[in-house]
């Protein structure tokens, strides 16, 4: 059993109605939280900024799952399905999908952790890599 078979079989991945709609709107949202990511940046605020960054990425990814018609409860779930409908499809590049799962943890360590969490990853790259990750998107929703 691969691990998305593994996550519809769960429940973390169900099926419901395809909204392009929705999709749009969760590209709206992932450029709201990618512009905090930056501003974060900016004035040094690693944590939050990591934080704001994995949003931007998880809402870039949402919108293909609203687009294609499923609901997630599970980040991680979200991850197996971009990569084997996408990644390994050849639609969309590794690279975003490693920075999602990085992000993804990055995040959950910040975010959860009583230790002072170090930030190790380029996070001006990742602002980058998640912008061409929306303009791809964009294009595979339409």
């Amino acid at each position: 059993m691969t691990e998305l078979s593994d996550c519809f079989e769960r429940k973390l991945l169900t099926g419901v109605n395809p909204s392009t709609g929705l999709a749009k709107k969760s590209l709206i949202q992932a450029g709201l939280f990618l512009t905090d990511a930056e501003d974060l940046v900016k004035i040094g605020k690693q944590r939050m900024g990591t934080i704001a960054l994995y949003n931007a990425f998880f809402h870039v990814a949402r919108a293909l799952l609203f687009k294609d018609g499923i609901k997630e409860r599970s980040h991680f779930c979200i991850a197996r399905y971009i990569e084997e409908k996408y990644v390994n499809a050849k639609l969309l590049n590794r690279d975003f999908l490693d920075y999602l799962d990085t992000l993804r943890d990055a995040r959950h360590e910040t975010q959860y952790s009583l230790d002072f969490a170090e930030i190790e990853m380029d996070l001006h790259a990742g602002i980058v890599v998640c912008r061409e990750f929306m303009k791809v998107v964009d294009v595979l929703i339409k």
